[in-house]
């Protein structure tokens, strides 16, 4: 009797290890956590087909009026940075909804990303490098 129960406790720490490897495992972070980071072009270019269709998905264009006449991403919405009325503007916004931000180079938006999360924002990506790296890419914009 004292053998079995000898093994039985040498086996328990295996089998708490295992237990916690495989909750580890098929854990999943819960939807409501906050997603605030910079992805890549590439990155942005996957965000933008898996949210196809989804009415919370909004890509926000962070340029001026006369950059993006020059082209932006398809179904871009234009706020500009510069503009006196950008945080206004901004907490006017759903901030339970998913946004991809976006300005030339990246700077804007870097500088955007932290004042998204200080509003609130719970899902907002950054598209480092901004247009320039979305064209450097081949991915096409619109005018």
């Amino acid at each position: 009797m004292n053998v079995k129960k000898a093994r039985t406790f040498k086996s328990a720490p295996i089998l708490l290890m295992a237990l916690f490897l495989v909750t580890l495992f098929f854990w999943k972070t819960p939807a409501s956590a906050e997603t605030i980071e910079t992805i890549s072009p590439k990155q942005a270019a996957e965000l933008i087909l898996r949210e196809n269709g989804n009415a919370d998905f909004v890509i926000l264009d962070i340029r001026t009026p006369p950059e993006f006449q020059g082209g932006h991403l398809q179904n871009a919405v234009l706020i500009d940075y510069y503009s006196r009325t950008f945080i206004q503007r901004l907490k006017q916004l759903d901030k339970n909804k998913i946004y991809l931000i976006y300005c030339r180079s990246g700077n804007r938006s870097s500088k955007a990303l932290a004042l998204f999360s200080h509003l609130g924002f719970k899902h907002v990506y950054n598209m480092a490098q901004g247009i320039n790296g979305w064209l450097k890419e081949g991915f096409p914009m619109i005018s």
